[in-house]
């Protein structure tokens, strides 16, 4: 006969720990930051795009303007067209703060400001004409064309720099 058998001495079986959540693998790691880096070059194509559709914009309305006065010769009409336009880029291009509340020589003074160095300025220049054309009566054509060169210059020169601060939609030229 043989003996009885004893039972072995055997452990129940284990089952691994379950998988944390935290922190996750390599793969959805990168996955992730493939998607904020999609999400960020959306919005500087967005944000550069808008920036170039504004100067597209307010040279297309400089030409608009310089075609109607070429018809009509109103000179009034014609300044009062261009001081608009150019407040207008600039408050879309630039911080509202920087620029919406200046008048007369500070307004020139600030648009010389945004011009490269080298170019004719408003304030030492025909810019006069934007802050005086209420008050006379007739314009020197010469100052005229000289204000129409450095306002399509200006108007040229946009986007403004990247160190000022994205228009916001309410302000974006339409």
């Amino acid at each position: 006969m043989q003996p009885a058998q004893q039972p072995l001495a055997l452990k129940d079986i284990h089952l691994p720990d379950t998988v944390s959540w935290w922190p996750p693998a390599v793969g959805y790691w990168l996955i992730l930051g493939l998607i904020v880096l999609l999400i960020l070059c959306y919005f500087a194509i967005k944000f550069l795009t808008n920036r170039r559709r504004i100067k597209k914009q307010a040279l297309a309305e400089f030409k608009k303007i310089h075609k109607t006065y070429q018809s009509d010769r109103d000179q009034k009409k014609l300044l009062k067209a261009v001081s608009v336009l150019l407040r207008r880029a600039a408050i879309s291009c630039y911080p509202r703060s920087d620029c919406a509340s200046l008048t007369g020589n500070d307004w020139l003074t600030w648009l010389d400001q945004q011009l490269p160095a080298k170019s004719t300025t408003f304030s030492d220049g025909p810019g006069y004409l934007l802050t005086e054309f209420i008050y006379s009566n007739s314009v020197n054509t010469d100052d005229l064309d000289a204000l129409l060169s450095v306002s399509r210059q200006w108007l040229n020169q946009l986007p403004a720099p990247a160190k000022h601060h994205p228009p916001t939609s309410e302000s974006a030229l339409t």
